[in-house]
């Protein structure tokens, strides 16, 4: 039995740049430990004198990036794989992005779904685990309304990963007919929802169909259901993993300040505003839950079970038991029952006819 171990999305700078403190209590340790791979996204890039693409500073997203050293935490968290196929890899532009490889290939750490071309940002990460060959993909949304500005590969040209229906139905299928198992890594959907969009629940339908045995999403910023089938897990966001508070500078980029700052006098938003000065970015209850998912593959079988993680307010990292996890772990069953006995799509069209009708009567 292959057991595989996934977290969401990772930023591991901001208030925790500078920290000597571990990152993570030993409770979550022991479960990641518990992994033979461990793997997430690294929603950032890294770079210690940044030059931010100024056409994202534009845009409608934000900045986000890390400085160099903190590649360490990837290393006390023993991620092994890394997605990039993500709308904040390129922050820093073309040479923040080859800067941020170079780190992960100094570091062992192994990545998928971003290079210099289509092809390259298309290979998939190949592990051999106990006799097996395992393969892990990554694609980004490609969903303007989605994702905001993002930079994907082409055959010519340096991007992430994109997902579009032919060519991931395709890179699905190729790498199901040589490999054993097909884990993907989606980055996808609509963020700060706990629900899965149509587009998001559609195209996870494609990935099973195509052989992949292990989906686990991400982008969302909250966890959303885990659903189990005979041959395949979907775990369409399993939320923040490590993503800490961080300061935003005029107009909505990390800020890590060379002077001493008095956070007390800082203003406060957990939202994504354009600042007119620097700002201490915080985040809600549901941008501080994640979702650990443990998926066990045998025998062409996966099934996934998961943990509640919870980003404290000193910015570390422990797991929630049932009595602290309750109100997101009942939220999430109920979706992922729904999912799974095809209910799914009636219930979010009650809702959201529910809901438009609301809004006609208040307006």
């Amino acid at each position: 039995m292959i057991r595989i171990i996934g977290v969401g999305d990772i930023m591991p700078g901001g208030l925790l740049s500078d920290s000597t403190r571990p990152c993570a209590d030993d409770e979550l340790m022991r479960l990641l430990c518990e992994g033979d791979v461990r793997c997430g996204t690294l929603e950032c890039a890294l770079g210690n004198e940044p030059t931010y693409d100024e056409a994202k500073v534009a845009d409608r997203g934000n900045v986000i990036y890390a400085k160099d050293d903190d590649i360490r935490r990837l290393k006390e968290l023993h991620i092994n794989i890394v997605s990039l196929a993500n709308n904040h890899f390129y922050d820093l532009g073309p040479n923040g992005a080859e800067h941020t490889i170079e780190l992960l290939n100094r570091e062992n750490i192994l990545y998928c779904g971003a290079g210099k071309n289509l092809e390259e940002a298309g290979k998939p990460v190949v592990m051999e685990i106990k006799g097996k060959r395992v393969a892990f993909l990554a694609f980004c949304d490609t969903d303007y309304n989605n994702v905001y500005y993002c930079t994907y590969a082409t055959d010519t040209s340096p991007g992430v990963n994109p997902m579009t229906d032919d060519y991931v139905e395709s890179e699905i299928r190729k790498c199901a007919e040589r490999y054993d198992y097909v884990v993907v890594l989606a980055h996808w959907g609509k963020e700060h929802t706990l629900y899965p969009t149509s587009s998001t629940f559609r195209m996870a339908e494609l990935m099973m169909k195509s052989g992949a045995s292990l989906v686990l999403g991400s982008h969302p910023h909250r966890i959303q259901p885990l659903v189990n089938t005979r041959k395949c897990s979907i775990a369409y966001s399993m939320g923040n993993f490590l993503f800490p508070e961080r300061l935003i500078a005029p107009p909505k980029v990390t800020y890590y300040p060379d002077e001493k700052i008095d956070y007390d006098a800082l203003p406060v938003t957990d939202a994504y505003p354009i600042v007119d000065r620097v700002t201490l970015k915080t985040l809600p209850y549901w941008g501080r839950v994640g979702m650990i998912v443990k998926a066990e593959l045998n025998r062409k079988r996966v099934k996934s079970s998961y943990r509640l993680s919870y980003l404290n307010k000193d910015n570390s990292l422990n797991l929630l038991d049932e009595q602290q996890g309750r109100k997101a772990r009942k939220a999430i069953n109920k979706l992922s029952w729904l999912i799974k006995y095809n209910l799914y799509r009636p219930y979010m069209f009650a809702r959201n006819v529910f809901i438009s009708t609301r809004n006609s009567l208040l307006g």
